[in-house]
């Protein structure tokens, strides 16, 4: 049984003190930290929850945004403790842009009065672009695009916006959105130079884990990757040598994530009233 079918299980264990008489019928969501799919068969980001804590154990705890709606989330995943009887507001995971807006056009600005959103099959892509590449929802944005020319580094930059990590629920390019990246550039050298020198993005990010330069860069020689980590003049730069195409999402949440994109970020919005203390009997 995983944890999705275990939090189903606890939650009909302990619904029937949090629903009227009169309710024949509930929802509810879970976040688990695990993939979920939407009924078109596109990865399910959840919305945000908000409503009063009404049962908590170590593994799950239940939220009440409605009177038949219910949200079920795995205790370790809030990223702050939270107590029965609290109003909190809850805000899950969704993939994001480097400029920290979500991928699938909520947070744009409408276009002469419009928004287009992506119901499904969001993705992030670098701020990349060359001719014959599809942007999506991102094309109204390339203008400010830097253009690519190396073959190398295209073929790089489509990989990592392709290649899923963590069980589907993200590519590896959010490995870098979610570390926090800032001041992306691309090393795009001549076709013919790419022996010379190394087609590359680099970015500098910020995690519990790594803090400080991170390279990542086509080794023509080889035919592989590699992975440059430079955390200030203080400490040895570290490489990653001989990286395949497939297994640079691997290497690059073992050097630089420190999970903290997977917590439901927590706003606790009125805390539970105090208990009032029992008088003691002489």
């Amino acid at each position: 049984m995983n944890l999705k079918e275990q939090a189903a299980t606890w939650l009909k264990s302990v619904i029937s003190a949090h629903v009227g008489a009169n309710i024949r019928r509930y929802k509810w969501s879970t976040y688990t930290g695990e993939i979920s799919h939407n009924m078109l068969g596109g990865v399910n980001y959840l919305s945000p929850a908000e409503g009063k804590v009404v049962e908590q154990d170590e593994q799950f705890t239940l939220i009440k945004s409605g009177p038949s709606s219910f949200c079920v989330v795995a205790t370790e995943h809030l990223s702050a403790p939270v107590a029965v009887g609290d109003k909190v507001e809850v805000k899950f995971y969704k993939l994001r842009r480097f400029d920290g807006t979500a991928a699938d056009g909520s947070d744009d600005p409408s276009d002469r009065g419009s928004r287009t959103i992506m119901l499904t099959g969001a993705e992030t892509f670098f701020p990349a672009k060359w001719q014959g590449r599809y942007l999506a929802i991102n094309d109204r944005f390339s203008v400010a695009y830097t253009e690519i020319g190396n073959p190398y580094l295209r073929d790089m930059i489509e990989q990592m916006e392709k290649l899923r990590v963590d069980g589907g629920m993200r590519r590896v390019v959010n490995v870098l959105v979610d570390a926090g990246a800032t001041n992306l550039n691309f090393i795009d050298p001549k076709e013919s130079d790419s022996a010379l020198i190394a087609p590359a993005i680099t970015a500098e990010v910020k995690t519990a884990k790594f803090q400080g330069t991170v390279m990542l860069g086509y080794d023509r020689a080889s035919d592989t990757y590699f992975i440059d980590l430079s955390a200030g003049p203080e400490q040895e730069p570290r490489r990653i040598e001989d990286v395949h195409f497939n297994e640079v999402g691997e290497h690059l949440i073992d050097a630089i994530d420190d999970r903290a994109w997977l917590k439901a970020k927590v706003t606790v919005l009125k805390k539970a009233p105090k208990k009032k203390a029992t008088p003691e009997l002489p």
